[in-house]
């Protein structure tokens, strides 16, 4: 018999204090700033910038524009964000127990851009610190190997990213070196990310991925010589025991194995408009391995895995032609597969559908539904095949810097194993 429990969050203290300095510096910038290269600080004015902050509700940001610091920042070569994004769980019915649950991610991050800097043309350098708290409610209420939030990890604060990246040749050569998110650059799924469910993000057949909540030091190298074709390389060192920016919790017990390489090739198009397409969409074809050794799914060990992914992402329609609105009907669509021997996935088939701007006089709300089929691999000897996820969502635009969104994703047969789940979620997102 399942049993309903309450799952509570670890201590907030060091999480709220991480918001609540930010603030404070933010807040800092109305009084002074200083000039790159100079000694002496830079009038609270400076001249040409606006005081006027805009309106508090339509603002893009909690704090504003700091009184036109931030845009005078930005013009300077240096670009800073706050983000923080809370979900609430509520597990229903099946799955491992029926309770609640809360999760939440705070993440700071700054972009230098070295050309307005200093005049080293395209150079970038961005660092980003990672901040969650709560369980991982996947682990906890459901069992299901999909990871029905993105949320999906126990609490930890590290660097999360720190990369330098540098751009040649007209920009149709990028290279990045440094600790990454792979899935900021891999497997992006573009109409998908409205979504919580974590297969609408990347697939859960990659199952070494370095991405949230351990992104690893890796090189990427990207080849685009038109508006249209791009190829891309990364090498990752996805290992168990590298702790590379780590400060409290344990982000990379999340990778199976010690001393893997984790590589990761895509090509694909995009496009404005392609032969009967007349809005703009993408296709991604991409292919990874790992070196590591694994336990083998029917006993013994393996010697490396590997595994190959499509996505495809095409705007449906638009009520206006212009390229720069927003409301619409997309797509997604995305298959995905690896050897059985290793991963309990070993097939994957997922698409969506959101509409942004359904209703008129709400332009920036966004609506979808998602499935989400894996087949689970014949050598774990599960009582079922499959699980399947359906998910249904509405995103409310609050303001300009926040909004709120209902989630609701029925879950069937979660990890072969259980009964099937009904599970709300409600976040809130707010930038600051």
């Amino acid at each position: 018999m399942k049993t309903t429990r309450k799952w509570q969050t670890a201590p907030r203290s060091m999480h709220f204090s991480f918001c609540i300095i930010c603030l404070q510096c933010s807040s800092a910038m109305n009084g002074f700033a200083q000039a790159p290269g100079s000694t002496t600080a830079v009038p609270a004015t400076p001249p040409s910038l606006s005081t006027n902050n805009g309106d508090f509700w339509t603002q893009d940001e909690l704090t504003g524009d700091w009184g036109g610091y931030r845009e005078w920042l930005k013009d300077h070569g240096v670009s800073m964000g706050l983000d923080w994004v809370t979900q609430g769980f509520e597990n229903f019915r099946g799955g491992l127990n029926t309770g609640t649950a809360v999760a939440s991610t705070a993440d700071l991050s700054i972009t230098f851009d070295t050309e307005k800097m200093g005049g080293w043309q395209g150079g970038e350098f961005h660092v980003d610190l990672e901040d969650h708290a709560g369980p991982d409610p996947s682990q906890d209420l459901v069992g299901d190997v999909q990871k029905f939030t993105n949320l999906n990890y126990t609490p930890f604060l590290q660097v999360a990213e720190l990369w330098v990246q540098q751009t040649a040749f007209n920009n149709t050569l990028r290279i990045k070196l440094g600790k990454v998110d792979a899935n900021t650059e891999f497997s992006v799924i573009d109409n998908g990310l409205p979504f919580l469910n974590s297969s609408a993000q990347d697939s859960p057949t990659i199952i070494m991925f370095p991405t949230f909540p351990d992104d690893m030091p890796g090189a990427n190298v990207f080849f685009t010589p038109n508006d249209t074709f791009y190829a891309s390389f990364g090498a990752y060192y996805a290992t168990r025991g590298d702790r590379f920016l780590d400060i409290t919790g344990a982000p990379q017990a999340a990778q199976l194995t010690e001393d893997a390489m984790f590589f990761i090739g895509e090509t694909g198009l995009k496009w404005k408009r392609l032969c009967s397409l007349q809005e703009d969409g993408n296709i991604r074809l991409g292919f990874w391995g790992d070196t590591g050794t694994f336990p083998s799914l029917g006993g013994g060990r393996k010697e490396g895995t590997h595994g190959i992914y499509a996505i495809a992402d095409q705007t449906l329609w638009k009520p206006t032609p212009q390229e720069d609105e927003t409301r619409g009907l997309r797509l997604f669509m995305e298959y995905a597969q690896s050897p059985g021997d290793v991963s309990i996935v070993d097939r994957h088939i997922g698409g969506g559908l959101t509409w942004t701007g359904f209703f008129a006089g709400r332009p920036k709300d966004i609506m979808g539904i998602s499935p989400q089929y894996v087949h689970l691999s014949d050598g774990a000897a599960l009582p079922k095949s499959y699980e399947l996820a359906v998910e249904g969502f509405y995103q409310y635009q609050i303001t300009g810097w926040a909004s709120i969104q209902p989630d609701l994703q029925y879950i069937r047969h979660p990890a072969g194993q259980y009964p099937d789940a009904l599970v709300g979620t409600l976040q809130l997102e707010v930038h600051f």
